[in-house]
């Protein structure tokens, strides 16, 4: 049986509360009423445009498309449409193609506004009704363009003048702000939850973290979701709008074209968050990203995650649970030997002694020699300053090169000139790159700070809750990536790698075998190591896969 579909498209959401949606569908009713015909009103796509092709990439017309090109479809079906421009309002070319594709696959196109019908057969009997059909999209096109174009300047007015006044350009702003008698103001309780998640960060919760315990302490969402996601979090931390700055954009999300349009506009929004908070969580998240973090058990994971490598085959160290102490414990174990993947270092060790000894070995590092570590700042921002000189003068060469060329289009000046814009482009890369830099090392509390927090938490663990020791364990990971390097998983025990520059202080007996070489600390975390364990630590510490 014949069937007809119904195809309603209008641009804006808006013109879903005005008289467009009833008027398309009543039409389409009234037609495949008069032709006695089965109609399917499902093809609806609201708010979505057709200059740009949105609604052929996806929804409901791209739907139907891809039911046709299948033929699940069947020829001689009707595509029934107020006009041709709500199929199409790309340029003629586009558009007419998309339309002879739909009548060739044996789709008798309806318009309703003016009573055509475009088929195969009486095309090839009659053409003429083509030619009205390129009218039309013509004319829905230049529609488009124009009001596209209008939109487009009245848009660039708006965020100039938000550069000049600092001033809303919609109701539409970041969710910790709202828009009260054309100003940014700021919503308390949601800028302490912000700030909340940002220090979070910073003690070494990851965002599955974060969002676990908003979601158990049933903290409201932004948008009045049911629960917090990562994805949520992770777009609060990366957020420079907590900075106070805004980047305007041009082109849209939904035709994938969305690019910045100019520098971002310092102070636009109320900043709540300084710098040295905003930079301290992108290093916190940079890190565990290095370290590969995953998920947290309910008591935590081992503090080493991330950190623990095989020696012999420098894969990672998985857990092994074999039940629970005093016979049983969590173990770590070698990826690769306990897939029978080709390592034979079949050593397995026991997490929470291996942890003790860790943290144990810490209390040895000497704070004093840290100081140098904690002090690069300085001549970062000396390197900072040459380059901001540098890309002053290759500015300026630019500049009055352009000036020459201008005049005389001489080619050797036309050299000079593309070498001297290539340098711009260089120093004004690198200078991005130190200042963020800068400000990253700036914002970095210092090895120092790091490693007292380190023993003052590990000195916290035994006498913890369970949820407390939980959040403690967390921390403690966080801050170890700043100071280990790598614990080596070896047959002889394990081995702790310090940062390079780390020294070790005699304090009394020393507890474990160390030894440093080019400034690089390693400690045999073992408690009364075997005489041959020992040799072999310091005959072979150092054939390493690194």
């Amino acid at each position: 049986m014949t069937k007809a579909y119904s195809y309603i498209r209008f641009s804006t959401p808006e013109q879903a509360h005005g008289d467009s949606l009833r008027r398309q569908t009543a039409r389409a009713e009234a037609w495949a009423r008069e032709r006695g015909l089965t109609l399917d009103n499902s093809l609806r796509d609201l708010g979505v445009s057709a200059y740009h092709g949105a609604n052929q990439e996806t929804g409901a017309l791209r739907s139907f498309l891809q039911m046709v090109e299948d033929g699940r479809i069947e020829r001689g079906s009707y595509l029934i449409v107020e006009s041709l421009d709500r199929i199409d309002r790309r340029q003629v070319m586009d558009a007419a193609t998309r339309l002879f594709d739909l009548i060739r696959a044996g789709i008798i196109v309806v318009t309703l506004s003016d009573g055509q019908e475009y088929s195969e057969e009486r095309l090839r009997m009659d053409w003429t009704p083509l030619m009205f059909s390129l009218i039309v999209m013509a004319r829905a096109h230049e529609e488009s363009r124009t009001k596209s174009e209008r939109v487009g300047e009245a848009w660039r007015q708006k965020k100039e003048l938000a550069r000049i006044e600092r001033k809303p350009l919609t109701p539409r702003c970041p969710e910790w702000l709202e828009v009260r008698d054309g100003k940014f103001v700021e919503r308390p309780e949601r800028v302490s939850l912000v700030r909340r998640i940002f220090a979070e960060t910073i003690d070494g919760f990851g965002r599955r973290e974060i969002m676990r315990r908003l979601n158990v302490e049933a903290v409201p969402t932004f948008r009045g979701g049911e629960a917090w996601h990562t994805s949520s979090i992770a777009k609060v931390i990366q957020s420079r709008a907590v900075l106070g700055e805004y980047q305007p954009h041009r082109g849209t999300h939904k035709n994938r074209n969305r690019t910045p349009e100019g520098d971002p506009i310092l102070d636009y929004y109320p900043r709540i968050i300084d710098d040295e908070t905003f930079w301290r969580a992108q290093n916190a998240t940079e890190g565990r990203r290095q370290s590969a973090a995953g998920r947290k058990g309910q008591k935590g994971a081992h503090i080493l995650q991330g950190l623990a490598r095989c020696a012999s085959c420098d894969g990672p160290m998985h857990i092994l649970n074999k039940g629970e102490p005093p016979k049983g414990g969590i173990y770590l174990a070698c990826s690769s030997n306990l897939r029978k993947a080709g390592c034979d270092n079949d050593r397995r060790i026991r997490v929470d002694r291996l942890e003790k000894d860790l943290l144990k070995a810490l209390l040895h590092v000497d704070v004093a020699a840290l100081a140098s570590l904690d002090d690069e700042t300085p001549q970062m921002l000396r390197r900072i300053a040459a380059l901001k000189a540098k890309l002053a003068d290759a500015k300026a060469r630019r500049t009055r090169l352009l000036s020459i060329f201008v005049e005389t289009e001489d080619e050797e000046v036309e050299e000079q000139l593309v070498k001297a814009a290539a340098e711009v482009k260089e120093f004004t890369k690198q200078l991005k790159e130190h200042e963020k830099a800068a400000a990253s090392k700036q914002a970095d509390p210092g090895t120092t700070v790091r490693l007292a927090t380190a023993n003052e938490l590990s000195g916290q663990l035994d006498e913890a809750a369970i949820d407390k020791r939980r959040e403690l364990r967390i921390k403690l990971s966080s801050l170890l990536r700043g100071l280990v390097e790598r614990v080596e998983c070896r047959p002889i025990g394990p081995v702790m790698i310090l940062k390079p520059r780390l020294e070790v202080r005699m304090r009394g007996i020393m507890p474990f075998a160390f030894r440093m070489e080019n400034n690089v600390v390693s400690m045999l975390l073992v408690s009364s190591p075997s005489k041959d364990a020992v040799d072999e630590f310091f005959l072979g510490l150092w054939d390493h896969p690194d």
